[in-house]
């Protein structure tokens, strides 16, 4: 109830005899013309007996008469003019009158309680019951005495006190619609200044059939509230009832009318500490059974920090599936308890349950924090991934175990597979580049772990070497060979072969499972070189790769032994004929080894003239000097037979 500026209105006994009050106070010191009505109600209090002073206050502290409270409200008598005792509220609640006598020598005291209202529209509830068509009304809601209800079929309406709810009436055919009324009003106690008190709804009888409600969702607004969405018949009354933990008792903690679908929110629950069962309950005018819906439960859950990891628990009995998230990532689904021993110690994890109950609806817990207190880190780094990036670069990439955020991280390094690890970096990322060895002619081993805020270091597990690609070729045959990859535990899937040109577009690529040797034929090669490389792929996605082996293939070129220049059409001309050759310089000489004829360019030959007539038959010699696409220079030179 709102305070109010309190009035007191003082006069002598020769003023009392206008008043008209008729209901008495608790001792009979006074009277009052109503005890209720609604906002902008005037309440007049008229003295019985015709000796002494009276003061009133209208919004008064019965619990102690003498209060300083009701003391000054008396002593205000002096600022106010003489006349009615009366008072116009404009906030509804509940106002107790006290009435101070004062007489020679003595006080007297008397009081009366008042209730002021603020009405809603009345909320009639309906309902259909085997063509009986049953009225009811919520006396806990209702602020009126007596509802006057009109059936809308023509019938006289009816003057039903609240307490006489529910009542029946027949429609001749309940197909038809009609327009039911009903207006509320106080009895003779009362003031009937009140707006909104009548109620409409135009109906058809033969619908108004009964439904359970039924809860749609629940979610957890805070640790304080939850809101839950519905679906219910908007002419049934119903109550949202709560139960505590395992506790089979329900309280009732609101109504709910008018709505088809929507939203409540429920405040002032412990949702760290308890969880809560939920669920909507409609007595059946028809039958006076419950009309339960499905019971919806909120997640409490806890999480304690052990020495053997962090322990969390719910209530999943209240579930049929349960999902517990930490850090975003789902990591267990099943029933309370458990235990999370994939902890770092001093790291702050977020954990999160999503469960689903027996009507299919999901719901989601508050999030728990738990700082673990695990005295070492537990699980090791089990994959591991190398990158030869250069001659002299290695790219080290590990994965972390999942929900681990280690803030540093130990790379180790041993040259041979027999020798103990040694420390050689220290990051906080989760990556390194090693420049310390050349990965095209040996092999290095690496390993790495992480520290936690307890000084524990978790186990070297993963030995996880380079990929040392080799090569070697007999009769255009190319053999490859490389170590076994054994960064990724027992979690290698493939090993993939990759053939690039030299501008490393990809040529070629093959799967070979996880064998650790390929031939490729290149017989009939396109290219003169070829760039080879060998990956080691996981099965969670991680990639290592080897260093890049080129291979070039030698350049094959010639002459022809003897050409006939006679005009057929035939072997007309004497070239040089070859593959993967860039440039050449083909020069021819007479028996006497001068110079007679030089080309630069593949496609032009000698056609067996000399500047001035054919030359003649017999022996030449020749030379040839060619360069190939990697700029190397090869030489050759012979005879050949011009015959005509």
């Amino acid at each position: 109830m709102k305070n109010i500026v309190l009035f007191i209105i003082a006069f002598s006994a020769p003023f009392l005899l206008w008043s008209q009050g008729n209901f008495p106070s608790e001792n009979g010191l006074f009277e009052v013309d109503y005890l209720k009505g609604c906002v902008g109600t005037t309440i007049t209090v008229t003295p019985i007996a015709a000796t002494g002073t009276y003061l009133a206050c209208f919004d008064a502290d019965l619990t102690d008469l003498t209060s300083s409270e009701n003391q000054t409200c008396f002593n205000e008598q002096a600022n106010k003019p003489v006349g009615k005792l009366e008072f116009t509220y404009t906030e509804p609640g509940i106002y107790n009158i006290l009435v101070l006598n004062q007489l020679t020598g003595s006080q007297q005291f008397d009081s009366l309680t008042i209730k002021i209202f603020d009405p809603e529209l009345p909320q009639l509830a309906l309902s259909n019951c085997n063509g009986d068509i049953f009225f009811n009304l919520n006396p806990e809601v209702e602020s009126f005495d007596i509802y006057n209800i009109n059936f809308g079929d023509g019938t006289p309406p009816q003057n039903v006190s609240i307490n006489n709810f529910p009542i029946s009436h027949t429609y001749s055919d309940n197909s038809q619609s009609y327009t039911v009324q009903a207006t509320g009003s106080f009895d003779a106690s009362g003031f009937n200044n009140c707006s909104n008190t009548t109620y409409t709804n135009t109906i058809v009888p033969e619908n108004l059939n009964e439904t359970a409600a039924t809860i749609t969702s629940l979610d957890l607004i805070s640790a304080s509230t939850l809101e839950i969405a519905f679906n219910a018949n908007e002419n049934q009354f119903y109550f949202v009832e709560i139960s505590q933990n395992n506790n089979t008792s329900y309280n009732s903690v609101r109504s709910l009318y008018g709505q088809s679908t929507g939203t409540l929110q429920l405040d002032n629950l412990d949702l760290i500490n308890n969880f809560y069962c939920v669920r909507i309950v409609s007595e059946s005018l028809c039958t006076g059974n419950d009309l339960l819906s499905n019971e919806v439960c909120s997640i409490q859950l806890t999480g304690d920090a052990q020495a053997d990891g962090n322990l969390l628990e719910w209530n999943s009995g209240s579930f049929t599936t349960s999902t517990l998230y930490k850090n975003g990532f789902e990591i267990y689904t099943g029933n309370s308890p458990f235990l999370d021993t994939n902890v770092l110690c001093g790291q702050t994890d977020n954990y999160e349950i999503i469960a689903t109950n027996s009507s299919g609806i999901e719901v989601r817990s508050l999030a728990v924090e738990i700082i673990a207190e695990a005295s070492a880190s537990q699980l090791p780094i089990t994959q591991v991934s190398t990158r030869v990036l250069s001659s002299g670069e290695l790219e080290i990439e590990w994965e972390v175990p999942q929900g681990l955020q280690p803030e540093t991280y130990i790379v180790y390094k041993k040259q041979k597979e027999s020798d103990n690890f040694r420390e050689i970096a220290t990051t906080d990322s989760t990556s390194f580049t090693d420049t310390s060895s050349d990965f095209t002619s040996g092999i290095s081993f690496y390993s790495v772990s992480y520290s936690n805020n307890c000084s524990g270091r978790s186990p070297l597990v993963a030995t996880a070497p380079n990929i040392l690609l080799t090569a070697n070729e007999s009769e255009n045959i190319i053999d490859f060979s490389w170590n076994s990859f054994t960064g990724y535990d027992s979690l290698l899937s493939h090993y993939l072969i990759r053939k690039y040109d030299r501008d490393l577009n990809l040529v070629d690529e093959w799967d070979i499972g996880l064998e650790t040797f390929f031939s490729d034929d290149v017989a009939n090669a396109g290219e003169q070189i070829y760039i080879y490389q060998v990956f080691a792929i996981s099965e969670n996605g991680l990639i290592s790769s080897s260093n890049q082996v080129q291979f070039k293939i030698p350049p094959s070129f010639f002459v022809p032994s003897g050409f006939t220049p006679n005009g057929d059409a035939l072997n007309e001309e004497i070239k040089v004929v070859g593959k993967f050759i860039e440039q050449v310089e083909f020069s021819i000489f007479n028996r006497w080894g001068t110079l007679i004829f030089r080309s630069n360019e593949l496609d032009k030959g000698w056609d067996g003239f000399l500047p001035d007539r054919e030359a003649p038959e017999g022996t030449y010699s020749y030379t040839i000097v060619v360069k190939d696409a990697a700029g190397e220079e090869y030489f050759k030179s012979g005879v050949f037979n011009l015959i005509r």
